[in-house]
């Protein structure tokens, strides 16, 4: 029984290279980003492994397909069903693949780098860099500012005169006075010796809490702060003439300047590692572009081979299906599943082939009526002809007899000479039926087909009529064979063509590698130059009682067609009157080198 149903290996594999390109993907995807973000040691190390691992699936891929191609051509080569539609169908989708990625790919590297191009020459690096420059220059000058508070003695105007202990008129009257100098003033704060404060005023949450520290002499202090998502610029000086005091002095910068800022640096940080990357853009985008689509590629080669195999498996089980049918196999049945588009064609094939056997078995059991039927026929007639010669010898010894002839011993000499003929050519005639109707299965061993024929024309060396030439038969082919029945054959076919020639005769023997749907068999040839077979006979010279002699039963050629027919041969011949005989005997054989049919 032949199964439609393959194996899922194929389909496996095909799905697991699949899900590997898509970590292959996701691993690219990741590196294009981190390789933007700067290089980074750990980004280095995603490039090395994105490349091994890249590396290694193609490598992969270019195995498998090589394997599956190296097979493809094998099959070609021993000339298997559907391997040249295997072979168009691979290509055909590679074409596909490439017919779509290459345009894709070039429209995709040609956009991005015109995009590049838009982008490095529309003035950007030059915006971002100025941006940033404004940004960085307005905090300098608020920073000035506040140094600038203490360098023209505001910071003494304020806080110069304010006593030990301020109330709020004193802290409101400080504050103006500030403000009027620091637009942005959003806290002010006196600090003793002790860290104690002295004064504050503005936002609550800007209080600064300086506990058992003191700024001395001339030291002043700018830091930038964040409060609350705001930025901030605040100054910690000594109150100069004032010593022990300290004045926390804090302005606001502008709402959004702290995220502003930091988006500008970040922008521009990306725009010089963009600038960085551009010499080698093209050439990174190629490997990118090749790392996705060389594995595209050949995996739509592996899909190819894998949907073609899928394709040609029910096709090749037809085939393989129908010679076996036609080498006389009928019990050969195809299994597949009813939803395949081919199930309608193997349900067909299988009814078919059963139809087929029981036609074949009605034709088989009425040829063997008729055979029968025909046998009997020509038994009777040939059982018939001796015994009227023996019932006319009979009643003329009886007639002698009665009539007292004197000559009656000579008639009984006579006489029984006759019947003991016809009796010995009955006797011959029943001996040849029986042993063409109970010739034994043949008993097989391996065999050089040389020894063989050697043998068999051994017993003929010796008779002046038949010369014979076996030099065609050197070669060392093996056949399974039983060598007492191929003996026969080959004597059989030698004592016919002595018979048909009459005074001298030449045989040839000759042995060939040949094949047959991929099956070798060796090929005996038995050449004679005799006169050949007619023309009348041609058609019916194996059959039984058929002879072109004037002697003999017609079973010789009858017998040698069932002894190849048991070895799983053939037997065929060419012939012309006047030019003389070829027999052709195929048998199987272990093949020993290359053949040709």
């Amino acid at each position: 029984m032949r199964n439609l149903r393959g194996t899922s290996a194929s389909f496996t594999t095909v799905v697991s290279l699949g899900m590997l390109y898509v970590t292959v993907v996701l691993l690219t995807v990741v590196l294009s980003r981190e390789l933007l973000r700067g290089p980074e040691p750990f980004q280095i190390q995603y490039t090395i492994l994105f490349a091994v691992l890249g590396l290694l699936f193609v490598v992969v891929l270019l195995a498998l397909v090589a394997v599956n191609v190296v097979r493809l051509l094998r099959e070609r080569r021993r000339g298997v069903p559907g391997s040249t539609l295997k072979s168009r169908m691979s290509l055909f989708f590679a074409m596909v693949v490439l017919l779509s990625a290459v345009p894709q790919g070039v429209v995709s590297v040609s956009f991005l780098s015109s995009a590049m191009d838009l982008l490095f020459s529309s003035g950007t690096g030059t915006a971002l860099g100025d941006g940033l420059r404004l940004s960085l220059l307005f905090y300098d000058r608020q920073e000035q500012q506040l140094e600038q508070v203490v360098a023209d003695g505001t910071l003494v105007r304020v806080f110069g005169d304010m006593p030990d202990d301020p109330d709020a008129t004193d802290a409101l009257r400080a504050w103006t006075v500030l403000e009027n100098r620091l637009p942005d003033l959003a806290a002010m704060q006196l600090v003793d010796a002790d860290g104690n404060d002295l004064l504050f005023q503005g936002v609550e949450r800007l209080r600064r809490s300086v506990p058992g520290s003191r700024v001395t002499g001339t030291d002043l202090v700018v830091s930038r702060l964040s409060v609350g998502g705001e930025g901030m610029l605040r100054l910690v000086a000594p109150v100069p003439e004032r010593p022990g005091l300290t004045a926390v002095i804090t302005t606001a910068l502008p709402a959004g300047f702290e995220n502003a800022a930091r988006n500008l640096t970040e922008a521009r940080r990306t725009f010089e590692q963009l600038e960085q990357l551009r010499p080698a853009f093209m050439l990174y985008m190629g490997l990118v572009y090749g790392v996705f689509a060389a594995p595209i590629l050949l995996l739509a080669v592996l899909a190819s081979f894998f949907l073609s195999a899928r394709i040609m498996r029910p096709i090749e089980s037809l085939e393989d299906a129908t010679r076996r049918v036609a080498e006389g196999d009928y019990s050969v049945r195809i299994l597949g599943r009813p939803s395949d588009d081919l199930g309608l064609l193997v349900i067909s094939f299988n009814n078919m082939v059963t139809d087929l056997d029981r036609a074949r078995r009605r034709m088989i059991q009425a040829e063997k009526v008729q055979a029968w039927q025909e046998i009997a026929q020509r038994l009777a007639h040939e059982v018939k002809n001796p015994l009227t010669p023996i019932r006319l010898a009979a009643e003329r010894l009886r007639r002698r007899y009665e009539a007292d002839a004197e000559d009656f011993g000579n008639v009984l000499n006579r006489t029984v000479d006759t019947i003991i003929r016809e009796v010995d050519a009955l006797a011959s005639l029943l001996d040849d039926f029986r042993s063409f109707a109970r010739m034994p299965r043949p008993a097989r061993e391996n065999a050089l087909i040389r020894d063989i024929v050697r043998e068999a024309a051994a017993v003929y060396r010796e008779d002046p009529r038949v010369t014979i030439d076996t030099a065609g038969v050197e070669s060392e082919m093996i056949v399974s064979v039983d060598r007492g029945q191929m003996r026969q054959v080959i004597g059989n076919l030698v004592a016919n063509a002595t018979e048909a020639a009459g005074d001298r005769v030449a045989i040839r023997f000759k042995a060939d590698l040949v094949r047959k749907n991929n099956v070798p068999y060796c090929r005996l040839r038995v050449e004679d130059d005799g006169p050949g077979i007619p023309e009348d006979l041609g058609k019916t010279i194996f059959e039984p009682y058929i002879t072109s002699k004037g002697e003999g039963t017609g079973l010789g050629l009858a017998i040698v067609e069932r002894i190849v027919f048991d070895h799983d041969g053939q037997i065929s011949f060419e012939s012309a009157p006047g030019s003389g005989t070829t027999f052709i005997i195929d048998l199987p054989a272990y093949e020993e080198g290359p053949g040709e049919s």
